[in-house]
């Protein structure tokens, strides 16, 4: 029976360790019982106003304000600010950097590689095209022909 009473405390601090939450500005909003509009309205909240976010999920935020209040809001309608003080950054290997600075020279390589390749030039290319159209036309056309002469057995129209 005495873990209960440790566990009713550490529920209890939970909310000092929350993120906090304020209401975005321009609108009031209604604190609810439960997770989606249909559920009673608890509380009116104005703009401003700050919250200890005691849960998310998915598109709402389970909050208690200072009068200790608690109900959910949509997240939306709040911004959300963490408590915790942001991690520091750990120093990076030297054979990360080295690994690094080998990738970069390898892709320094390759494009000094790739611009001195030399392609074929923009007019071979666009006449090598427009004498495929030009023959794909000439082709059909003289495939259609043949096509008449033989349904119509030779007559001319």
């Amino acid at each position: 029976m005495r873990i209960s009473p440790l566990i009713f405390m550490l529920f209890w601090a939970l909310p000092g360790w929350a993120d906090t939450a304020t209401v975005v500005n321009g609108t009031r909003v209604n604190l609810r019982s439960g997770k989606t509009d249909t559920y009673r309205v608890i509380k009116a909240l104005e703009p401003g106003t700050e919250l200890a976010v005691l849960h998310e999920e998915r598109t709402y935020a389970q909050v208690k304000t200072a009068e200790g209040d608690v109900g959910w809001l949509p997240l939306r309608m709040i911004k959300i600010t963490p408590t915790s003080p942001p991690k520091p950054q750990a120093q990076p290997d030297p054979t990360i950097q080295a690994l690094q600075a080998q990738v970069a020279a390898a892709q320094a390589e390759l494009k000094q590689s790739r611009s001195q390749q030399v392609g074929l030039p923009l007019w071979i290319t666009v006449s090598a095209g427009l004498g495929g159209l030009v023959l794909g036309i000439l082709l059909g056309m003289s495939g259609l022909q043949a096509y008449y002469r033989k349904r119509l057995h030779g007559l001319r129209i």
